[in-house]
Formats: structure tokens, C-alpha cells, sequence
């Protein structure tokens, strides 16, 4: 525990042989004062402790591993610190990872944040800088270590307890979590020490592999994707949501959309709405490099998990601005005289299926949504996708 190097994913330890989990801690920021290095040394005895106690059929390792790329000076964007972190988690073989910098990190929708969880990643970064200042630093920093691995771990805010929700750094401190969050946190822990599945004997190929990752816990990747709250997506880029509601519109006020739309037969355009939308999710993954999280030559579960997680969330983000479209082209519809649109569409108006035109437009919008998404600064859509919360 706490010193630099890598060891192996075994775990025997004077009596029955336990699960090992591996939880690496990452300084990536030069340490200028040697007393700071021996703050981040005590609190990973914090942790480790901590952990121990409340979770002790669990072998816990915690190496520490300086990578000092960055200067201890200035404000630091967390999103490729947390990258970096996701990199060496899966090139150190950890299962967990917190990358600890002295630097104060730069806010996206707060005005100053000390951490940021990404379950998706199953990577965190702490910020030493708000801490300093206390009488107790180290409590305080291996307190909000316990929050940021609790969201890692699939937990929740609660009204209080380690893993409340403080904008006070001076009330984090170290606790233990409640029952029922330490009850889901085992259940997690108890995946994460599985075997993962490039440590089973066997060729596999690629296609297999992202098989057996889906099978291997359906549920808890479900959950993942899900817990990303994905349906959230449009409101918080701009420029998706922008190009989505400009062609939606046009297509709504054109007459030529209309005819055509009334010559789709509706079999075609419900397989088209379905083909679209896994297209314009595609069309973000690779073109905002979301397929590149992780860049390390050998397949790993994490990694496949990870991926899967992001295009799961992007697909689900991207099928909830379908429906939200549907619905608002419908209630529009409904809003204006139907022989407007029946004359428009050069049909009776007994045959004007609002249902119908409603989907042709939903589908046409996420299409423009997709290219909207990938004008969106790249940095922007991952920090969406990828940040739980800013700490």
C-alpha cells in the first residue's frame, strides 16, 4: 500500500483467501513540497483503512504510481486528466483509479470543484487545493476520496453520511457509508473482483470478447447507462439541440416535406426512424472519438465496458430526442388546422395521419441533430457523457 509499482492480481493474506481489489492512486501533477507527498501517503492509510473496516472480505491493494506530466501550478480540466487515469488504470491492471493533483481543477457548471467521478471510466480526480488550508487536510481529502468512489461504485447522494452532497469542502470527513449504500457497494465490488474476462483461458475473438462482456454483467452495464441519466443529453449541448430544433422548423413549415412524407409507407418509416437513429449515434461516437477512450493495444474488459457504457448512453440520449420530438411535432400538429397540412401534403384530409407525419419529423430532426452534435467542441460532449457529477 502506498508505493510505487505494480503487483500482481493475487490475494492471500494470513487466512481464507479473499478477493483483491486494486484501488491506484495516480499523481500526475509535480509535488513541489515533500509535505504534500506525505499528506497524499496519509491519506490513502485514511482509505485504505477505512475500507478495510467496512468491507473486509475484500483484499484491498493501493499502489501509488507518480506520473508528474503536469506542472504543480494553474488550473487543470479534469476530462483528460480523468482519460489519462482510465489509460493507466488499464495498463496498471487496476480495478479502481484516483488521480490526485495539487491543482485546482477547472469548473464546467460550478464555480470551483474539488473532484470528478466517472463510473463510466471507474476513474476519479481529487483536487488537494481546497484542503490545504484545514487544520486536518487529510481527513478532509481521504473524505471526499470515499464520496468520489462511492458514485464510482454506483452510489448515490444521500442527506448525509460520507456521501452527502456538500459544497462546503470543510464538511467532507472520513465516515462510513450508510447500510444500504455499503450493501450496494458490495454488490458492485463483487463483480469488479470477478475474474474479468481476458483472464479466462481460451481464444476468443473481438466479437466474441464484446459478447461475453455484454453477458458477463448485462444488468450492471444496463444500470450504468441508465445512471448516466442519458435523456438529459440534448438540454446540455447546445449545438446539438440548436440544429435539431432549426431543421425540425423548416421541415415543419416546407410543403415538400410534407408530400414526401406522405408517400412513405409507414412500415418503411418506423425502420427508418430505428436505422437513423443508431446511424446518428454512430455518427457522434466515431466522430467525436469517444471509440478512442482508453488507448491501449490489448483488449480489455474495462475498456469494452467503457464503450459499450458511452455508444449505450449516446443511443439512449439519442432515442430520447426522438421521442421528445415526436411528441412536440404532434402537440404542434394538433395545434394547427389539419386542411393546412392536408393541402400541403397533397392527400384528403381523411387519409392525414398526424401519428405519421409526427415520426418523419422526429426521425429527420435527430439526423440534423447528429451533425449539430459533432459541431459540439469535443471536450464538451465527453465531459456530458463521462462526469457523474462536479464534486
Amino acid at each position: 500500500m502506498g508505493t510505487d509499482g505494480d503487483q500482481g492480481r493475487t490475494a492471500a493474506g494470513g487466512g481464507p483467501e479473499r478477493p483483491l481489489v486494486r484501488l491506484g492512486w495516480i499523481v500526475v501533477a509535480g509535488i513541489a513540497d515533500p509535505a504534500q507527498d506525505e499528506l497524499i501517503q496519509t491519506v490513502i492509510r485514511h482509505v485504505d483503512h477505512a475500507l478495510q473496516s467496512q468491507f473486509p472480505q475484500y483484499h484491498w491493494e493501493m499502489p501509488l504510481f507518480r506520473r508528474p506530466i503536469y506542472p504543480p501550478i494553474g488550473t487543470l480540466d479534469p476530462l483528460p486528466l480523468l482519460e489519462l487515469g482510465a489509460e493507466e488504470k488499464l495498463h496498471r491492471q487496476l480495478d479502481l483509479a484516483l488521480v490526485v493533483v495539487p491543482n485546482e481543477l477547472t469548473p464546467r457548471t460550478r464555480t470551483f470543484v474539488t473532484g470528478v467521478p466517472s463510473s463510466a471510466l471507474e476513474t476519479a480526480v481529487i483536487s488537494l487545493a481546497r484542503f490545504m488550508e484545514r487544520a486536518d487536510p487529510a481527513a478532509g481529502i481521504a473524505g471526499l476520496a470515499l464520496h468520489l468512489l462511492g458514485h464510482l461504485l454506483g452510489a448515490e447522494h444521500e442527506s448525509q453520511g460520507v456521501m452527502e452532497a456538500s459544497a462546503d469542502p470543510d464538511r467532507i470527513r472520513v465516515q462510513d457509508y450508510s447500510q444500504s449504500t455499503a450493501g450496494l457497494i458490495r454488490e458492485r465490488l463483487a463483480r469488479i473482483a470477478d475474474a474479468r474476462v481476458e483472464e479466462v483461458p481460451g481464444p476468443v475473438s473481438r466479437l466474441g470478447f464484446v459478447w461475453r462482456t455484454l453477458r458477463s454483467d448485462l444488468r450492471g452495464i444496463a444500470a450504468e447507462i441508465t445512471g448516466n441519466a442519458p435523456w438529459r443529453m440534448p438540454l446540455q449541448l447546445g449545438r446539438y439541440t440548436a440544429a435539431t430544433a432549426v431543421t425540425v422548423v423548416f421541415i415543419f413549415l416546407s410543403a415538400e416535406a410534407w408530400e414526401l412524407g406522405a408517400h412513405l409507407a409507414p412500415g418503411w418509416l418506423a425502420l427508418g426512424a430505428v436505422v437513423i437513429m443508431l446511424l446518428a449515434t454512430l455518427s457522434l461516437y466515431l466522430g467525436q472519438n469517444l471509440h478512442q477512450l482508453g488507448r491501449v493495444t490489448m483488449i480489455r474488459e474495462q475498456l469494452v465496458r467503457t464503450r459499450i457504457v458511452v455508444f449505450g448512453s449516446l443511443l439512449l440520449g439519442t432515442a430520447a430526442q426522438w421521442l421528445s420530438l415526436f411528441l412536440i411535432a404532434l402537440v404542434v400538429i394538433h395545434a394547427f388546422p389539419r386542411e393546412v397540412f392536408a393541402s400541403w401534403a397533397g392527400t384528403p384530409l381523411e387519409r392525414l395521419d398526424l401519428v405519421h407525419y409526427a415520426n418523419f419529423m422526429a426521425t429527420l430532426g435527430v439526423m440534423a441533430g447528429a451533425f449539430g452534435g459533432n459541431l459540439e467542441d469535443e471536450s464538451e460532449i465527453k465531459a456530458v457523457l463521462l462526469f457523474d457529477e462536479e464534486t
